[in-house]
């Protein structure tokens, strides 16, 4: 488990145990007499806390998830001026591919895994590959990019 979702679960439970030691809640009527008080239980308390809790434990994790999640890219690889490059199948646009590329070969069509980067001119593009998340086999002639 990463130290955010420990983190994370460490304030669930501690929202889940002070819900349960705040004890029971008096709701008072309009006209405030006795006849009119209401008791919450504990177990009442608890469910609300807990409900909270998992709703802001839900939306936490989406967010985390939807903000660090990893970059990839799809396509076709080939030789280039500067190593091993791979031209996108959405867009066409070509990636210079550093990082753990010692298992993709020229002319593979690869899903890669990783985080883009700008290099010097602004116009280069770089991919830092983590991982090859799936390697599809040779490419079609028409999308080696060549």
């Amino acid at each position: 488990m990463n130290p955010g979702a420990q983190k994370l679960l460490a304030h669930v439970i501690t929202l889940g145990l002070l819900g349960m030691a705040a004890g029971p809640i008096i709701v008072y009527g309009a006209s405030q007499q006795p006849s009119d008080t209401k008791i919450v239980s504990n177990g009442q308390i608890a469910g609300v806390a807990a409900g909270i809790a998992a709703a802001g434990a839900a939306i936490g994790i989406g967010v985390y998830y939807a903000v660090h999640h990893g970059h990839s890219l799809t396509g076709c690889t080939a030789s280039g001026p500067s190593g091993l490059e791979l031209v996108s199948e959405g867009d066409h646009e070509r990636w210079a591919l550093i990082g753990a590329v010692n298992h993709i070969r020229p002319g593979e069509r690869v899903r890669v895994t990783g985080r883009k980067e700008q290099k010097d001119p602004p116009n280069s593009r770089q991919f830092l590959v983590e991982k090859v998340s799936k390697d599809f086999g040779p490419c079609d002639g028409d999308r080696s990019g060549r």
